[in-house]
């Protein structure tokens, strides 16, 4: 059976050797139900839509709390699982 991720990153701009914080947020059932996900998160979130070289697609927000600044990138992944 496989399962589609929606995974979020948050990258420091502020220190660069700090791993990345990576979290699945939830698993759908295809991609394109993840990528309405995604779409609603646009909705309600100012994020910019990129893609990658294969065509991945990822939403950027930049953070910018007092101490860690930043950016958010969400992304729908799919994963075999037996």
């Amino acid at each position: 059976m496989l399962k589609v991720a929606l995974i979020i990153m948050v990258i420091s701009k502020v220190d660069l050797n700090k791993i990345p914080n990576i979290s699945v947020t939830d698993f759908y059932e295809d991609i394109n139900s993840c990528n309405l996900a995604m779409d609603n998160i646009k909705l309600s979130l100012n994020t910019e839509d990129l893609f990658d070289e294969n065509q991945n697609r990822y939403l950027k927000m930049e953070i910018r709390e007092a101490y860690n600044e930043g950016y958010i990138y969400w992304t729908c992944r799919k994963k075999s699982t037996y």
